[in-house]
């Protein structure tokens, strides 16, 4: 089991038709993972996290905040020394300065790990999708995502991540249709626990970036994009395990990214809407 609670810097800018708003913030969040061995090749995960950004907006003179947060689990079959399989789930909810109010969302996807030596490849493919039809949009995505992990010692992890995500967004306003977008998300991070304490300290950077189609029927889009850099960093208690590599093959070694709750999603942060 785990728990742990990154805040940092962030700064977003979304773009349309040339005009811009750009912004300054700053993150906070927290997650706890539990896992349990329900036979020797099978184990459940469960998730709970949340994460908010509160903004000041120089532009317009005031402040607002976007957030998110989700309750998940993980179903796999793992060999410790070799592989994980599994599916996973989870609900929860996204929305701040978005085309809507916040709404509740859904995912549901495949997951697989590899272990080889220092070594861990972590993939993960899925849907992610509003569930309760907002009064005016319904956005939905699917994605595939990429993280890789290497151990300089069992107490001392650099890990990249990379996903990308194709989505749509579908007005129920008569005066405007829909949208297709894509969002990539990459990061990296390192981490380092303590020899003789059960915590960890981690820093980590994330940069993503949602790009829209071209539309003139949806707020006359035209190379409309949002785009997010964040440094964060954060502390770890670790429960049960030893080590850093010992937690990623036996432990609570998953985690859910939701593209909804991405900060540059159509949830979280709109580009600039011209007429």
């Amino acid at each position: 089991m785990e728990m742990c609670s990154p805040n940092g810097w962030a700064r977003t800018e979304g773009e349309n038709f040339g005009d811009r708003d750009r912004v300054n913030g700053w993150a906070l969040g927290g997650a706890g993972r539990g896992n349990y061995w329900v036979n020797p090749g099978m184990s459940v995960q469960v998730d709970a996290q949340a994460e908010g950004t509160s903004y000041d907006d120089s532009r317009f003179g005031g402040h607002f905040s976007t957030h998110s947060y989700l309750v998940g689990g993980h179903w796999s079959w793992r060999n410790p020394q070799q592989y994980l399989f599994g599916v996973f789930g989870g609900v929860g909810d996204a929305g701040g300065a978005g085309f809507d109010a916040s709404q509740r969302t859904g995912l549901i996807g495949a997951e697989a790990q590899w272990y080889w030596q220092q070594f861990t490849l972590y993939a993960q493919v899925g849907y992610d999708t509003t569930l309760n039809g907002g009064n005016n949009v319904d956005t939905n995505a699917w994605f595939v995502r990429g993280t890789g992990r290497y151990f300089i010692n069992p107490n001392f992890l650099i890990e990249g991540t990379v996903m990308y995500a194709n989505g749509n967004v579908d007005s129920n306003d008569s005066r405007n249709s829909s949208v297709d977008f894509q969002t990539w998300t990459w990061g990296v991070k390192g981490e380092w626990r303590f020899a003789t304490a059960p915590f960890s300290v981690f820093t980590k950077y994330q940069g993503s970036e949602t790009t829209y189609d071209d539309s003139r029927a949806f707020f006359g889009f035209r190379d409309a994009k949002v785009t997010d850099h964040r440094v964060l960093f954060g502390l770890k208690l670790h429960m049960g395990d030893r080590t850093l590599q010992q937690t990623d093959r036996t432990g609570a070694t998953l985690d859910i990214m939701s593209p909804l709750a991405n900060p540059t999603s159509p949830q979280m942060f709109a580009p600039p809407q011209v007429p």
